[in-house]
């Protein structure tokens, strides 16, 4: 048996994928066996022939990571060879693991303060002048390569990344933001905030926003402008487009809200970020939510930022991702924004009777149906069944009537007695609470926002509501021009200006990010919630953000449907989700405010009836399907 080494090639292909490659008599040694497996059990896409193998760059850089040591390719009797172009990446690749270890470990040296505000100065960014945390963050990024930004909504994330690219701006780089529509507004007026018009090198050219057919985003990457912003939802549109175009022009590239791509390769904006990872001269990220739902979360956020490191790897293989990241990423607390603590409050409200009845028949059918099938290798159809029998349940706790129309819709068997019931009740007992406080508040002369996750509820709410001159915002909403009333900054203009408009209705998902409603408004009400804590978290920060006064109350109310103990309390499900979730990230990012937000949901009392036995439930639902026995037949 031969000693000699297998040779294994590796190749660049168009810029954004590689080639690796054994002789076709070595096509049965143990490194390519190897490397097939390591290419099938990452998940990686891939196209394979007898002796080769052609993969992103960035998967093949993880697999250059994984098994080029030296001990490794001894052990292996193998040795990379890399060609042309690829041989200067590998040595470019190589250089930035080693720093990026000793990154992770000690804290970086950085750039004084004053030292940077000289700079700033310098190239025109002077009408606004950065914080203290601000200029702290803004040094720690200048030291790293590529950098996370995970301060709190409200820090300046925008802020301290702009004056960022304008420290790193090079002749002919390209800055292109990918961001949520409501953040585009935000981008677009960040130039003329803090740069003079005189500013050296165009220092004050605007942003432009992609938009429109593919040739109208190639015209405009072609025009002679630098600095571009484009959606998320766009970006997956035109893939081919703007990964041809970073392949070729230098690119800063930076993700606003990057929990967006969570979803990694399973999703097609994840999918696209990942596989064009390796392409820009430098990526950033920004979001105040990095794990919303879990630590794995952040692994696809992870491999973009440091594609072919392995750190989202090491987060799927139990490590906490505080301890992956090291030094690798800032954060500003609101703690460090010197703000006045939210005040919370929890409001259980008891579920009418006719509520109460078609609620416990929803749970019981869920229970029935899913209570011995729920596992991680469900059908994707029995998931999706799962989930919308949630949103039932959710919509059922607050809004019985647009439930029960929608159940109708979809051939759900009721007993007309119990719609009757539900019809007769209205609105349910917490959505009467939710609009007598709103009202409380109005007489006093403060406004107040309504969050509901259901577009239903939210028209509900505006069209009882009509008194207090509300404005709503949800999905169906279009962005556009403020002096048009008909569109979100319309809207959102009106309640800022007008003091009849009293009420903001608005859905997290559509209105959780991009605006700020602290200057107007310090009272939140969530009618309910979902178990998305980035909804969540990002709709408190409407109202409490930088900018706030210290003396300035700010409060959130929580209304809760209260349920007897054995129906169980979908609220209070919630409740405990959002607890972990928020603690997760606790301890991720050392916040105290999150310590507090989730210790005031553990505190607060449970929203559970242990008055109400299950046989009141079953009886009370006999009684409004008209099969309950008259006590005096039993006489």
């Amino acid at each position: 048996m031969s000693n000699t080494p297998t040779i294994v090639t590796i190749q660049t292909h168009h810029n954004q994928s590689g080639i690796i490659s054994v002789p076709p008599n070595e096509t049965d040694s143990p490194i390519w066996s190897r490397i097939k497996l390591a290419v099938r059990a990452n998940n990686t896409e891939f196209l394979s022939s007898n002796n080769t193998i052609q993969a992103s760059w960035a998967d093949v850089l993880g697999l250059v990571r994984e098994l080029g040591s030296k001990n490794s390719q001894v052990s292996l009797n193998f040795r990379f060879r890399p060609e042309g172009d690829a041989l200067d990446k590998l040595k470019a690749f190589s250089a930035q693991i080693k720093k990026a270890r000793e990154q992770r470990q000690t804290l970086v040296e950085e750039i004084p303060p004053s030292e940077l505000e000289s700079r700033l100065q310098h190239l025109g960014f002077t009408k606004r002048h950065l914080k203290e945390f601000q200029l702290r963050d803004l040094s720690h990024l200048l030291s790293l390569s590529n950098g996370a930004n995970f301060s709190v909504p409200g820090a300046g994330k925008t802020t301290v990344t702009f004056a960022l690219h304008t420290l790193t701006r090079a002749a002919g780089q390209h800055f292109i933001v990918v961001c949520p529509k409501a953040a585009t507004q935000a981008w677009k007026d960040i130039v003329d905030e803090c740069m003079e018009e005189d500013s050296p090198n165009n220092g004050n050219e605007p942003f432009t926003l992609l938009e429109g057919q593919e040739i109208d985003i190639i015209t405009a990457l072609n025009s002679g402008s630098t600095r571009f912003i484009i959606s998320y939802d766009l970006m997956i549109r035109q893939q081919s487009t703007l990964s041809t175009h970073i392949s070729k022009i230098p690119t800063h590239l930076v993700l606003d809200e990057s929990h967006r791509m969570k979803a990694g390769w399973a999703s097609q904006r994840g999918a696209f970020l990942l596989s064009v990872a390796t392409l820009p001269v430098r990526r950033d990220i920004l979001t105040g939510t990095p794990m919303p739902q879990a630590a794995s979360d952040i692994e696809s956020q992870l491999d973009f930022l440091w594609p072919g490191h392995g750190l989202g790897l090491e987060v799927v293989y139990g490590k906490t991702p505080r301890e992956v990241l090291g030094n690798l990423y800032v954060r500003t607390t609101k703690t460090e924004l010197g703000l006045p603590p939210a005040k919370r409050f929890f409001i259980d409200v008891d579920m009418e009777p006719g509520q109460l009845a078609l609620y416990s028949i929803v749970r019981n059918e869920f229970l029935r149906e899913f209570s011995r099938t729920v596992s991680r290798n469900m059908p994707s159809t029995q998931i999706l069944k799962a989930r919308r029998s949630v949103m039932r349940l959710l919509q059922l706790s607050v809004n019985p009537v647009l439930a029960l129309s929608a159940m109708a819709n979809e051939d759900y068997s009721i007993e007309s007695k119990i719609a009757d019931t539900v019809l007769e009740e209205g609105h349910s007992a917490k959505m009467k609470a939710v609009m007598d406080h709103v009202r409380l508040l109005a007489s006093e002369g403060k406004k107040s926002v309504i969050w509901t996750i259901f577009t239903d509820s939210i028209h509900s709410f505006a069209s009882s509501l009509a008194d207090l001159n509300p404005v709503y915002i949800h999905g169906g909403v279009p962005s556009g021009s403020t002096s048009d009333p008909e569109t979100r900054e319309g809207r959102i203009k009106k309640f800022h200006e007008d003091k009849n408009c009293r009420v903001l209705i608005a859905n997290p998902a559509a209105a959780g990010e991009g605006i700020s409603l602290h200057t107007v408004c310090h009272n939140a009400i969530y009618a309910d919630r979902s178990y998305v804590s980035t909804h969540y978290l990002q709709s408190i920060d409407r109202i409490h953000r930088l900018g706030l006064p210290p003396d300035q109350e700010t409060n959130i109310y929580v209304y809760r449907s209260k349920a007897p103990a054995q129906i169980g309390s979908i609220d209070l499900s919630v409740s405990r989700r959002l607890t972990e979730k928020i603690r997760n990230m606790q301890v991720l990012l050392d916040d105290p405010d999150l310590h507090e937000l989730a210790l005031d949901e553990e505190e607060a009392v449970d929203p559970i009836d242990y008055d109400i036995r299950l046989q009141d439930i079953i009886d009370l639902i006999s009684e409004l399907e008209g099969k309950a026995i008259d006590p005096a037949d039993g006489l």
